[in-house]
């Protein structure tokens, strides 16, 4: 269940049996959104730059609360370790308190990375089907954000199954586009190769290698992520994605 969340939210599962929320497609006001997810590795080897990540998290919202568009974004927040767990379901962007990112990443175990990229993946699709069947206009952009290899998935044993997912959605035109970007914590060259490996097998769209989480980095990581989120919300009405941003 989600760790915070607000009243009208309604509880969903996706084809492979995942559970998210989101906030009910009824009391929408706009006619046009841009589904965001933010997928955080949480596995042991995060402590050392929990609370950076954290004001991370904080700073990649108030950049997007500036946006032009701010009022068509739907956001979802998701940890993964041995387990994925949904901080938050799809909620409106003036919904969300920064404050609610404080002390809100829980660091322990191993890293179940293809559970969370699917998990995702699917409740992207799920919900925006519920848009598009309300007559609402939707793409999606899709952030994991990790920096070790998978070693603890249940559900998805191989990439393959990820990139049927995305196929599947763009076969049946759900979502106008969808963008998934990985980005690679770290500067060790076998875990970042692993992970390029993993990003052309699951088929996503990029893969940005960040280097270590100083604080430099992780401002320049927020202004990555939030600049990422407007190009594609500008882009939703072009039936095109937005050209993916050089990091």
């Amino acid at each position: 269940m989600p760790r915070f969340d607000q009243d009208d939210m309604q509880s969903h599962k996706t084809l492979s049996k995942f559970n998210f929320s989101a906030v009910d497609v009824n009391s929408l006001g706009a006619s046009e959104y841009t589904i965001v997810c933010i997928v955080q590795d949480t596995s042991s080897s995060v402590s050392p730059f929990k609370d950076d990540m954290e004001k991370t998290l904080k700073q990649i919202l108030e950049a997007c609360k500036k946006s032009p568009r701010s009022e068509n974004l739907l956001l979802r927040l998701v940890e993964f370790n041995n387990n994925v767990i949904e901080l938050h379901g799809f909620r409106e962007l003036r919904t969300i308190d920064p404050a609610e990112y404080d002390n809100v990443l829980n660091c322990r175990g191993m890293t179940a990375l293809y559970d969370a990229t699917e998990d995702s993946i699917e409740a992207t699709e799920a919900y925006g089907k519920q848009l598009k069947g309300h007559d609402f206009l939707a793409n999606a952009i899709m952030f994991v954000i990790t920096d070790g290899d998978e070693n603890n998935s249940i559900i998805v044993k191989h990439p393959s199954l990820i990139k049927d997912s995305l196929a599947r959605i763009r076969k049946n035109e759900v979502l106008e586009s969808i963008t998934t970007v990985l980005i690679g914590v770290g500067t060790d060259q076998a875990v970042l190769d692993l992970l390029d490996n993993f990003h052309k097998e699951a088929g996503l769209t990029q893969y940005v290698k960040m280097g270590d989480a100083t604080p430099t980095r992780l401002a320049k990581l927020a202004d990555f992520i939030s600049k990422s989120v407007s190009s594609t919300s500008q882009a939703l009405g072009t039936g095109k994605p937005s050209q993916p941003l050089t990091f």
